[in-house]
């Protein structure tokens, strides 16, 4: 690769008052909670003007130390848990602004088929790559599972991947400040030296930076990989080069980056047998709509049309269609008609029965399909797409 061009002097950008508001905009936009001081997005937004001016004084005067990251957990499939770190809302605003300003840079040097946390590239498109090298003759596939990645990252290796494009030490100090700014957990302050939390607005570029050395690694032993964060997989034609690119892959995840391949769920399979990727089963010529994620969707739609609670049937419908749009414009892109319509039945029936408790009414008659469309209900079949 050819020499990559270094950047010596950017935190002048980073500090520019336009960028820090837009950086400010976009926070505001992806929500959230506050981090351990406390303060909101709502509290933050009061005093806006003179709440960036502070950030901007604290970045000119080399000032600035970011809060420890508040620890929160979210469920996962497998009923874990998974932590995620939530910084504050200035701590948000600055990684945001850093990011805003070194992101294009690296821009440069990523991955064709690196999909996730990029401007213009989603999972659909993964997904899709991973179709047509079915069709193009790809049957076997390293299904890699790398465990604890954000956890895991190591400092000093993720900063040297870093330093190959920025050199202006200040913005190299306040990347190396929100790696090590630490935990707060019930309570108790925990140091950070290896990883990246997730939940911080930096870390999912400082992912894609960290794993691009894998990218062009594995294209130059001549393996077709497609990545979406740190869920990866590799296609290869044949038994035999799949085996040899699971080895290649080992040398570099664990020999070069220092990071752990699950030993049982990193396996070789044919899609014959299938395999499981951004949400969808792959098997065959399919893309199939796991059960669990079935499940987890109607358990979000029970909740909404529970006929206890005090909404009105407008307020429940609303409610209903912001889920089902969610779920729907994702899944459609896979084989899901059938599982479509029986989803939609099951939901029909659901506000049926909260419509009645609602008028009151003991009449066994069916409510027409119409009358739902009239209350404003979305249909998972009306988000079809033609390749379904």
């Amino acid at each position: 690769m050819k020499p990559k061009k270094r950047y010596y002097t950017l935190i002048d950008k980073v500090y520019q008052m336009d960028n820090l508001y837009e950086a400010w905009l976009e926070v505001k936009k992806n929500g959230g909670s506050g981090g351990v001081d406390g303060v909101t997005l709502e509290t933050f937004e009061k005093n806006l003007g003179m709440n960036l001016k502070e950030i901007q004084r604290l970045l000119q005067q080399n000032r600035y130390e970011p809060d420890p990251v508040l620890r929160h957990y979210i469920d996962k499939e497998n009923g874990k848990l998974r932590p995620l770190g939530i910084p504050a809302i200035r701590d948000r605003i600055i990684q945001q602004a850093v990011r805003r300003i070194i992101e294009p840079i690296f821009e440069q040097d990523f991955y064709t088929y690196s999909f996730g946390f990029r401007a213009g590239y989603s999972a659909h498109q993964a997904l899709a790559t991973i179709r047509r090298a079915k069709r193009a003759g790809y049957e076997y596939v390293v299904d890699l599972d790398i465990m604890s990645f954000f956890d895991e990252i190591p400092h000093d290796l993720l900063m040297e991947k870093v330093h190959e494009r920025i050199t202006d030490g200040k913005v190299l100090m306040l990347i190396r400040k929100w790696l090590t700014a630490g935990v707060m957990e019930d309570g108790q302050f925990h140091e950070t030296e290896i990883g990246s939390p997730q939940g911080g607005v930096i870390s999912p570029l400082l992912a894609n930076i960290y794993l691009n050395h894998f990218d062009w690694g594995m294209k130059e032993k001549g393996f077709a990989v497609v990545r979406y964060a740190d869920d990866a997989v590799i296609l290869c034609k044949t038994k035999e080069e799949a085996e040899k690119a699971h080895q290649a892959a080992k040398l570099i995840l664990e020999g070069e980056l220092q990071l752990r391949m699950h030993p049982e769920k990193t396996k070789v399979v044919h899609f014959d047998e299938g395999f499981r990727f951004l949400g969808f089963d792959f098997w065959r010529e399919y893309m199939v709509l796991p059960e669990a994620k079935v499940k987890k969707y109607k358990d979000k739609i029970r909740k909404i049309t529970r006929r206890q609670q005090g909404m009105n049937l407008s307020e429940m419908v609303k409610k209903l269609n912001e889920v089902v749009r969610g779920f729907g414009n994702y899944y459609r892109v896979g084989n899901v008609t059938k599982k479509f319509q029986r989803l939609d039945e099951w939901t029909r029936m659901r506000v049926r029965a909260f419509m009645r408790k609602k008028k009151s009414t003991v009449s066994n008659s069916l409510i027409p399909n119409k009358v739902l469309e009239e209350a404003g209900m979305v249909f998972l079949t009306s988000l079809l797409t033609t390749s379904s």
